[in-house]
């Protein structure tokens, strides 16, 4: 993009908002001319207002540039009071460090930031130095009193001060990589850092919290930061088209300066390739390769059409017992779920279409085998016509005799094959609507069932697995599953 020239009296007057000042004082940032877009996502991004935002954008949409470059350097030097105490936080460590060297540099070599913003170390430009003990990769203290550090994910932020501020203004920027959102526990620590660590940290009245990057997993930071915003922008690359042909795309194309041609878009899907593109540019949550169930093959049901205690027969209880309670092991699960019969929106207890409603809440937790034993007797106190279908396997063959003599009716299945092989046979009746879930309730399980190899716990695809083959065994007019024996 050509660089504009400004004489100083309109940088001045275009400083007071974000997207006056970028481009007043950082106009050789862009490498083509703005898009229609960028101007709503910098005034969102810049507006006071909006203490809690969250930009979802295509890989090399300016995102970054305008979010981790722009708004702290607008922040410090125009409004210093409102932002003393700025976090600059990366994946990496590498990488928030390298967000305050591009400050620095443009604090450093940028004529027109150093001549208009001299008033903030006195009269002479020159006096502008940011050596010394100040200025380190992670630490940069500007004249006028601003204080910019960086930190990665994970890092101590709550309890961090700057004179008396706290952090005013809190930039996350691609906080995770594909390798970590692979696991829940992985995610679940971003979440816990981010809600426990971070926001509490910043400054409670005004402080500002902007998170930048794109959706690398259904559970990801981001995907789970979306409805705690006050604000979610999203921008794809192509939008309001669901075709594949490359005419078709570039007209739906939201930055076509950037991409001019069809040929110049279709050689960028070609670089990155065809996951990656639809990931990175098309804002989609991408199947890992081999996943068995995806989640545009669950089927839903309403839970209030359904009754909370049905008389049917056939209520069962998947369990997969764990024998461990270190931090390591895995955790005891028990899924649940009843047969329904459907003709249409209509349910009855027999002589129709039969459905495996799994219900919300699954358990899942690290206990003992007697403290298990208790919430099974509680189950059976509530369905007394069901049955706890149990892996008795090794040594749970111990556990499932102790749950007999407690009486409760159990049925001990002999697994053959991995685990992933017991999911590719219950998969045929999850696709095809035979086993249906409910809207809310089984986030975790799906998300089990989504990512099974890469999560590290697997408790409630074994207890689905149980339940969907005993349910089947114990009388489903469907065929007979034979990876169990029972």
């Amino acid at each position: 993009m050509k660089k504009e020239v400004f004489n100083y009296e309109m940088r001045r007057a275009m400083a007071k908002n974000l997207w006056g000042f970028s481009h007043a004082y950082l106009p050789g940032g862009m490498t083509a001319k703005p898009a229609s877009f960028h101007r709503e996502m910098v005034t969102e991004i810049g507006d006071p207002q909006n203490r809690r935002i969250e930009i979802l954008g295509f890989r090399g949409s300016a995102k970054s540039y305008y979010g981790s470059l722009a708004l702290p350097l607008w922040a410090a030097l125009e409004y210093p009071d409102r932002y003393p105490f700025i976090v600059l936080i990366g994946d990496k460590f590498s990488q928030a460090s390298q967000k305050i060297a591009n400050i620095k540099n443009e604090l450093d070599h940028n004529f027109a930031l150093k001549n208009d913003y001299g008033v903030v170390i006195g009269s002479n430009p020159e006096k502008w130095k940011l050596e010394g003990p100040e200025w380190q990769k992670q630490n940069l203290v500007l004249s006028n009193g601003v204080r910019i550090i960086a930190r990665s994910r994970g890092q101590k932020i709550r309890g961090l001060l700057h004179r008396y501020a706290r952090p005013s203004l809190v930039v996350v920027d691609d906080p995770e990589d594909l390798e970590w959102v692979k696991t829940k526990e992985n995610r679940d620590k971003s979440e816990q850092w981010l809600l426990g660590e971070v926001v509490p940290g910043m400054e409670e009245r005004q402080g500002k919290l902007l998170l930048i990057g794109n959706l690398l997993h259904a559970d990801g930071l981001l995907a789970r930061m979306k409805p705690k915003m006050q604000k979610v922008l999203e921008y794809s690359l192509i939008k309001d088209y669901v075709g594949s042909d490359w005419e078709g795309m570039w007209n739906h194309c939201t930055w076509q300066s950037k991409y001019p041609t069809r040929t110049s878009l279709k050689k960028q899907a070609d670089l990155v390739g065809p996951v990656s593109f639809a990931r990175e540019y098309l804002l989609r949550i991408v199947a890992e390769e081999g996943q068995i169930i995806k989640p545009e093959d669950i089927h839903y049901y309403d839970e209030e059409k359904i009754p909370e205690y049905p008389s049917t027969g056939l209520v069962g209880h998947g369990v997969d017992l764990a024998y461990s309670r270190k931090q390591s092991a895995d955790f005891t699960a028990v899924v649940s779920g009843a047969v329904l019969y459907v003709d249409g929106d209509n349910l009855y207890e027999t002589g129709k279409m039969p459905k495996i409603f799994v219900w919300s809440g699954p358990y899942h937790k690290k206990v003992l085998l007697h403290q298990l034993i208790d919430y099974l007797k509680i189950l059976f106190s509530k369905f007394r016509f069901s049955m706890f279908y149990v892996e008795g396997n090794g040594p749970q063959k111990g556990m499932v005799d102790e749950i007999e003599r407690a009486l409760l009716p159990v049925k001990s299945m002999q697994p053959k094959g991995d685990q992933w092989a017991r999911l590719q046979v219950v998969a045929q009746y999850i696709k095809n609507g035979t086993v249906v879930f409910p809207r809310t309730g089984c986030e975790e399980l799906l998300q089990e069932v989504f990512g099974l190899g890469t999560e590290a716990h697997d408790d409630l695809v074994s207890g689905l697995c149980y339940l969907v083959i005993g349910l089947v065994e114990a009388g489903l007019h469907l065929p007979t599953i034979g990876m169990v024996e029972m």
